[in-house]
């Protein structure tokens, strides 16, 4: 069986590439389920901002806005570019805009659903 060695505090556990895998995934899923980081990624889909500039535009503490964006950032979600003491975020690969995109088709498929819910989901919607 394929494995691969993952350090972890204090000592080493082989892990089967398929269960890595699917850690992996779930990791992803989990740091797109906070809402801030789907406000972060859909504004930065306009293109790059630098921190100050998101922390204004969605009305965050400074300090909450660099966490989110490091977070982001250790999964590969975002590219982040210096220019002396700013510091510029952007998406690193436009598939995120499509995974939040089809995440919206599936809370869009009832049609039955209130005008109003359907007119939110349209704006959350990352166009390209």
């Amino acid at each position: 069986m394929l494995a691969i060695r993952r350090l972890l505090e204090g000592g080493v556990r082989v892990v089967p590439l398929k269960q890595m895998v699917v850690e992996e995934i779930a990791g992803l899923f989990g740091v797109l389920a906070h809402p801030t980081r789907v406000r972060i990624l859909k504004l930065l889909s306009d293109g790059e901002h630098d921190v100050s500039d998101i922390r204004a535009r969605l009305d965050v503490p400074a300090t909450n806005a660099s966490q989110h964006l490091a977070l982001l950032r250790s999964h590969r979600l975002v590219a982040v570019r210096r220019e002396g003491n700013h510091l510029f975020y952007c998406l690193r690969d436009p598939q995120v805009a499509e995974l939040i995109n089809r995440a919206l088709d599936l809370l869009d498929t009832d049609k039955s659903q209130a005008p109003q819910l359907r007119e939110a989901i349209d704006l959350v919607r990352i166009r390209g």
